[in-house]
């Protein structure tokens, strides 16, 4: 966010070894390879990290998250290369200089040995929110602190989380019609409730496989996206969505999910997606706020 570019980094388990970092650059609307990827050579022992030293390849789902405190991009767990095993480790690509450092052994609780791993960064508290699928968990990158808040309900691992941050909620959504609401401001005791039956017009968001979501401070909407012409806004203090349709757009999603690939960049007003390496990347900008949706 802070240098306009939208970080792509993953693969693992059998489908790509690789673990080379790309960036999409929305000044230069290019995108360029800004490190050279790892020799894989002990690949087939499924090791955390390759021989020099930096991670392996992962299914990272929904577990890259931007730091802008640390200006890093931190990663919790994912299914390795080659063989799918589940990491339970953080790691951070620290920017400009592109340097990998492994967090382990950090402070505090482990993740769980699961995938959908699903993680925000809290603009309010300069905090990352991590979901493990059984807990919710806040990250402090400062002092390298996982603090476990909440124990979860059963949540499927085709969900992606986004953070209203002017209303104070941890939100995860998709998969097979879940939506779920954890609170997260001060003094809070995150209670964890199910909205998934209480949201009016949010089904199609709700079942998509691992949505591309986004929150829009201009608008005061989660924006969500699982592939087409359309977007759909969901307002969180009215508790119901809307769908925006608009022309050529990037067709049908990758049938592993969105995730990350999918964000807001408030200094240009539009909301990028990356959908697949064959493709071009799509930008899109909404219509000014309308003030009476407030």
């Amino acid at each position: 966010m802070k240098r306009e570019r939208l970080i792509i980094w993953g693969g693992g388990h059998t489908d790509y070894y690789g673990n080379e970092v790309y960036a999409l650059d929305l000044r230069s609307l290019s995108m360029s390879r800004l490190t050279e990827p790892s020799p894989v050579t002990n690949v087939n022992d499924c090791p955390e990290a390759y021989p020099d030293g930096r991670p392996s390849s992962r299914h990272t789902y929904g577990g890259l998250t931007y730091d802008p405190i640390q200006d890093a991009m931190f990663t919790f767990g994912g299914s390795k290369s080659s063989c799918g095993a589940m990491s339970t480790a953080i790691w951070k690509l620290g920017f400009p200089n592109l340097q990998w450092s492994s967090m382990e052994p950090h402070r505090g609780e482990k993740l769980y040995y699961a995938p959908g791993i699903t993680s925000e960064f809290d603009p309010n508290t300069g905090v990352t929110y991590v979901s493990d699928r059984q807990s919710l968990f806040r990250y402090n990158s400062s002092t390298d602190t996982l603090t476990q808040l909440v124990a979860l309900p059963t949540v499927d691992y085709h969900l992606t989380a986004v953070i209203d941050a002017e209303r104070k909620l941890f939100l995860m959504m998709g998969g097979a019609g879940q939506l779920w609401s954890i609170e997260i401001g001060p003094h809070s005791k995150h209670a964890v409730q199910d909205w998934s039956k209480q949201v009016k017009g949010c089904d199609k968001l709700l079942h998509f496989t691992s949505p591309g979501l986004a929150y829009d401070p201009q608008r005061h909407l989660v924006v969500g996206w699982g592939g087409g012409n359309s977007v759909v806004e969901f307002d969180t203090a009215k508790m119901s969505c809307t769908e925006e349709s608009f022309p050529g757009g990037p067709g049908t999603s990758q049938k592993g999910g969105t995730w990350g690939r999918f964000r807001y960049f408030p200094s240009l007003g539009v909301f990028v997606i990356v959908n697949d390496w064959k493709q071009n990347a799509y930008y899109l900008r909404l219509s000014s706020p309308d003030t009476k949706r407030r």
